[in-house]
């Protein structure tokens, strides 16, 4: 809806790693969106995926581009924090 009426969407992807990664391809994915909302740094964020996202120097994020989400997941923490 935000698309079909041109108004800027911000996803929030602070939930974990996974969200914030699906976010972050939706919103490349979306004309309307510019932005992610996320949390950081956050340890159940940053520790469940081997290559913890790292804001730019400008603050953006980049887009993994491996396949699915582009994130490989830490199994160990993912025991850890239950998720």
């Amino acid at each position: 809806m935000a698309y079909e009426h041109n108004i800027q969407w911000v996803p929030h992807g602070w939930n974990t790693a996974i969200g914030l990664a699906a976010d972050l391809h939706l919103s490349a994915a979306m004309p309307v969106a510019r932005y992610v909302e996320y949390l950081t740094p956050c340890v159940y964020l940053d520790a469940i995926i081997t290559e913890p996202f790292k804001p730019d120097a400008e603050g953006y994020l980049t887009i993994p581009t491996k396949p699915g989400l582009g994130i490989e997941r830490n199994r160990e923490a993912l025991k850890r924090f239950g998720v």
